[in-house]
Formats: structure tokens, sequence, C-alpha cells
């Protein structure tokens, strides 16, 4: 009997801008809880397509770039943007979470109230979550990230990640 996954694993490619230090990574990268279910999101056919939420109740998107330098700092943003019929995202946090190593760090947002949106309805966010990596040489230093609204059990959708 094959065994079918209805997580979607992405293919954590990241587009250097500056050796080493500033990195891209798009929705075709991340790791999808229930992304392959079509009932709860519709992933990116290209790899600059966003992904975007259809409806779910476990958000959990995650993601990492092992291109990092040891000992470097770093910040971890994702470019997000609610569609008109959104849902979920006026009462619930979002919480973005960042590691290396040992070193962890963690925000909590209320996207609609607490971010900055651009003029064209994006959020950049969360701002401040910044990193170091470690330059242990006995822990990994690949920089792990994600988004996550695990812990209500409530339905939130009309979410587009973009980056």
């Amino acid at each position: 009997m094959e065994y079918s996954n209805s997580h979607y694993e992405g293919n954590h490619i990241s587009e250097e801008l500056e050796k080493g230090t500033v990195f891209k990574i798009y929705p075709s990268a991340f790791n999808i809880v229930w992304g392959k279910d079509e009932r709860y999101w519709k992933l990116p056919q290209e790899k600059e397509d966003p992904a975007t939420l259809v409806q779910v109740s476990w958000l959990e998107v995650t993601g990492w770039c092992d291109k990092v330098e040891k000992g470097t700092k770093y910040e971890v943003k994702f470019k997000v943007k609610l569609t008109p019929d959104s849902f979920g995202f006026n009462e619930l946090p979002l919480y973005f979470m960042v590691k290396s190593g040992s070193k962890n760090l963690w925000k909590k947002i209320y996207l609609t109230k607490d971010a900055n949106v651009e003029s064209n309805g994006s959020y950049l966010v969360p701002n401040n979550l910044t990193i170091t990596t470690t330059d242990s040489p006995y822990e990994d230093s690949k920089l792990c990230f994600g988004l996550y609204e695990v812990w209500s059990g409530k339905w939130k959708g009309g979410l587009i990640i973009q980056k």
C-alpha cells in the first residue's frame, strides 16, 4: 500500500542577493503543512509564485537556509498579503520563529493591528526578528524559520505568502 502525504515539502532553494548575508526565499522552498491538499492551499506553480492559504485550522509554514555564514547576524521576514475575503487574522496572532543551533527567537504579531502595510497591501513581517547564527563547531549553523498559528484550533484563510 502506497503512503500518501498531504504535507508539501519545499525545494529549499534560496536566492543569494549578497554573498553570505542576504537571501530571498520564495514559497516554493517552504514546507507547508496540508500544502498538498487543494482544499487548504494553492501551491506555487513557478519559483516566484506565491502560496495562497484557502483555509486551515493548523497554519504551519517552515523553511531553512544552509548557505548562511557562522557567527553572522540575519533578520528574518515574510512578505504576506491578505485577500479581500480573508478571515481569522483580525482576532488571531501569528507566531514567527527563527532558530540557529541552540539559539531561537519568536515574535507574536496580530497581522492587521501590529504590522505595517505597504502601499500595495502587502505586510513585511515581523520587524526585528534578528538572530546571529551559531559559530560553534558542534552545532548546525543552518538558519531555520517558520510562521505558525496552530494553538487556537480556529479556521483562518486568505493569506498569500509572497516570499
